[in-house]
């Protein structure tokens, strides 16, 4: 019997696992497939909150919050394990190409200059090609965001999994939840296809499953897959230093030798596939930012399930009515972003009962 069972590998759960480990608590991870082979291995690994979010608030906080925690986060990850996970936080621009999206991108830096958050208005085609030389000659304005960021969400994943190996969480991998096991009202772990695990909590973050997990208690939750599809094409030949936002797309120069270029959001239930409209809406999308990229070479595209919510926050914290039972999932786009803040607060409810930090995401808003 572990202290905390968590059922869903991707980059929630295996941060929280992660967490708990670290805390001294006996940890058992479930994922029905291979680790972050769903949204977190399908995402552009994006560190944006003042991109994602469009107004101050409890998301905007937890973003910047989780940003801030990044860069030690990181630098534990690749000491424990050896590993890169290509961190960095070198700025990023969200430009405006026409008068509109001028104004609009004004208002957002007005707001957030007033926040108090480090953003600096480029006004002019000059300013904004002094920091990304590959930009279209049509753009006339943008953000620059010089501490945000991107990451190898994939290497990250990989860097988790190997954290927690060497932590001592017991890793089950193509193992299938059946049911959640109940007893006197309590949920005390699950059944499974390796056969019955139990635990004194019981976490589910399994992403955009979490609705037909808790749909084995009869709980209804409103979370739901929303396909993103991603390209990434060479940058051998384009240089691009810096990622760059516009109104229909990113592009996002990786150390790998990648440049990704995203994203759609569609309704497709839970089908991942790429398809040619989606591709075409990517390409539609991030081309006319940077005209080089009309010459670089297609290495691959895919698609993943961002587990959207009805608000746009995320299912934090206990189920009501189910002693032992919690939820961490919901993340819609940012599940990398959110990572870190989020196995700090969950683990603090986890260990102790805290819930102060997960009030605006409490699971019982809908429950």
């Amino acid at each position: 019997m572990s202290d905390c069972l968590v059922v869903g590998g991707g980059i929630i759960g295996l941060s929280l696992a992660y967490e708990l480990s670290r805390r001294g608590m006996s940890v058992t991870l479930v994922e029905q497939g291979e680790w972050g082979g769903q949204a977190s291995s399908a995402a552009a690994g994006m560190l944006a909150p003042l991109k994602e979010f469009t107004a101050p608030g409890p998301m905007l906080d937890l973003g910047m919050e989780s940003l801030a925690l990044y860069p030690e986060w990181a630098a534990e990850l690749e000491e424990l394990t050896g590993g890169d996970v290509q961190l960095s936080l070198d700025g990023l621009l969200t430009v405006a190409l026409n008068e509109e999206e001028v104004q609009q991108l004004a208002d957002k830096y007005r707001w957030q200059k007033e926040a108090g958050h480090a953003v600096h208005w480029l006004s002019n085609t000059a300013q904004v090609k002094e920091i990304e030389p590959l930009l279209t000659d049509q753009v006339q304005a943008a953000i620059y965001s010089p501490y945000e960021g991107h990451i190898n969400n994939r290497m990250l994943l990989r860097a988790l999994a190997t954290a927690c190996q060497l932590q001592g969480v017991k890793l089950l991998s193509g193992c299938v939840v059946s049911g959640i096991a109940v007893k006197g009202g309590k949920v005390i772990g699950v059944e499974t296809s390796s056969g019955s695990l139990r635990a004194a909590q019981t976490v589910i973050s399994s992403g955009a499953w979490v609705g037909g997990m808790m749909e084995m208690l009869g709980v209804s939750v409103p979370i739901r897959p929303v396909r993103g599809q991603i390209a990434a094409v060479s940058s051998v030949g384009i240089p691009l230093r810096t990622v760059i936002f516009g109104t229909t797309g990113y592009i996002t120069p990786k150390k790998d030798g990648k440049i990704v270029l995203g994203a759609t959001e569609d309704e497709s239930g839970f089908q991942r596939d790429v398809t040619m409209a989606g591709l075409a809406s990517i390409l539609q999308g991030t081309m006319p930012y940077v005209p080089a990229l009309h010459s670089a070479t297609f290495l691959e595209a895919w698609g993943g399930l961002r587990p959207a919510t009805q608000d746009g926050k995320p299912l934090l914290g206990p189920v009501p009515g189910w002693e032992g039972l919690s939820i961490a999932g919901g993340h819609f786009r940012n599940g990398i972003l959110l990572s870190p803040v989020t196995a700090k607060a969950m683990a603090d409810f986890v260990e102790k009962g805290e819930t102060e930090r997960l009030l605006p995401f409490l699971p019982a808003r809908f429950l």
